[in-house]
């Protein structure tokens, strides 16, 4: 078929299914009858739709030859996607101390090159499962029971949930992807008093299988999970975290067996300067190796309020240690706990992971209007380790290259908030290939684009 019909017939399939999910939305709102609209019951929900175009890269290979880390072609570089997410459900607040929460979602995409077998882990075993990053079949967002103040501040989640915290580094859901990346089924406790908490939870994380409902399919991964904030100055606060993380489906890969501990401190503002630091250590196992890894965040800002559009300008450096010898029983490389990877934390064109990562970063924010936010950022990464991979992509320095320079890269994000409902964004990002692209995958450099509206309903 010509590239054009071909683009026709899917603009045409994406605007049937948008049309579809806009009347399977306003059904779900009309049935239910009034009594119940009154008073405890919420129906309410978000119609996300995004357009994303790829120029030199996908998910899975970098370069224009779309060769990835083991030599095989995979996908097209240049990608046009219509991508959809729609969440709707119900909140039910029993009384002041009880509610139940219940939201399903729909993610698709259009025009993909690759599919959901691209995303398969343990390919080929008894184990295998998928988890791909833009389609999930009508699937459970939430369901879950919270009850607050049980006694003297203590309360509880219990049921399917996100789990987030801080800048959603440690702990968060990833949801600036199509398919959310960290769902949890877990029982969370916590206490609070005053501005301070501390929240505890064990649980389970959900597959990302757009062909399986998860409830009846495999969980990945189960954790403990610990994180508290503790207010310390009017603007500054102290957050310890724990995390155990082990692997469900090991029985013909390495079992992980990880424990993670650290803090992040914060200050809002101390004349005009606000800080942001967080230290991780990752211990524990992976099969018969020992763990020893860290990572941390530095950042530092000012923010101009006196000035027109009250430029924040931050400067800051993330790291994760990577691995000098990855023969030997030790593994250095750090790897995430459950946080997000959403490209707010390691640049929009999303290629970096927090692994083997030095990148060093500037960013201004200017408010161009009461209503709209344009943030300016600038990348500079490399690797820890030039025998460790590219840990986004896996690929490694060919035998004699030792290279840790990655790349450059520049963001545009434009986000206007058009009403408390609806918000426009558009998002720009250019990388420039350091010395270990050109040398190792492919002499070229990469960009992408994003533009996305989003719609926020809630209906008492």
């Amino acid at each position: 078929m010509h590239k054009s019909h071909a683009k026709h017939n899917i603009i045409a399939k994406f605007c049937i299914h948008f049309i579809l999910n806009c009347l399977l939305v306003w059904v779900l709102v009309v049935i239910v009858p009034g009594t119940l609209l009154a008073g405890n019951l919420n129906i309410d929900g978000q119609i996300r739709e995004r357009f994303e175009y790829f120029d030199g890269l996908n998910k899975k290979s970098y370069g224009n030859q779309s060769i990835d880390s083991k030599g095989k072609k995979r996908g097209e570089p240049d990608d046009s996607l219509l991508v959809q997410r729609i969440i709707v459900g119900i909140r039910y607040k029993w009384n002041t101390r009880i509610t139940y929460s219940l939201h399903l979602y729909d993610a698709r995409v259009w025009g993909w090159s690759l599919d959901e077998q691209d995303f398969i882990k343990n390919r080929g075993t008894a184990v295998e499962y998928v988890m791909d990053p833009y389609e999930e079949h009508l699937e459970l967002y939430d369901a879950n029971i919270q009850i607050r103040d049980i006694f003297n501040g203590f309360g509880a989640i219990i049921g399917r949930q996100k789990i987030w915290y801080g800048d959603k580094r440690i702990f968060g859901p990833g949801g600036w992807g199509n398919s959310i990346g960290w769902i949890w089924d877990a029982a969370r406790f916590s206490y609070k008093k005053n501005s301070s908490f501390i929240d505890a939870w064990y649980g389970q994380t959900r597959t990302k299988d757009p062909d399986s409902f998860s409830l009846t399919h495999k969980h990945a991964y189960q954790g403990i999970g610990m994180y508290s904030h503790l207010r310390l100055f009017q603007s500054g606060a102290l957050e310890p975290f724990f995390a155990w993380k082990n692997n469900l489906y090991h029985r013909e890969h390495p079992e992980e067996r990880s424990i993670y501990y650290g803090a992040r401190f914060t200050e809002s503002d101390f004349h005009g300067f606000h800080l942001d630091i967080t230290y991780a250590r990752e211990a524990g196992e992976m099969g018969d190796k020992d763990i020893r890894a860290y990572a941390y965040v530095a950042k530092v800002g000012y923010g101009f309020k006196n000035l027109k559009m009250k430029p924040n300008l931050i400067l800051g450096r993330v790291f994760a240690s990577g691995d000098s010898d990855p023969s030997d029983n030790i593994i250095r490389t750090f790897v995430r706990p459950f946080g997000s990877t959403d490209g707010e934390h390691y640049g929009r064109m999303d290629i970096m992971a927090w692994s083997n990562l030095v990148d060093n970063q500037i960013s201004l924010y200017l408010n161009l209007t009461k209503r709209s936010i344009l943030k300016i950022a600038y990348h500079n990464f490399n690797m820890d380790e030039s025998q460790d991979t590219w840990s986004y992509y896996k690929y490694k320095n060919r035998p004699g290259n030792s290279y840790t320079y990655l790349g450059d890269e520049l963001d545009f994000h434009l986000k206007l908030n058009v009403s408390e409902s609806l918000s426009l964004q558009f998002i720009y990002a250019y990388f420039w290939a350091g010395d270990f692209v050109r040398k190792n995958v492919e002499d070229t450099d990469a960009q992408r684009m994003f533009v996305q509206f989003t719609y926020k309903f809630n209906l008492p």
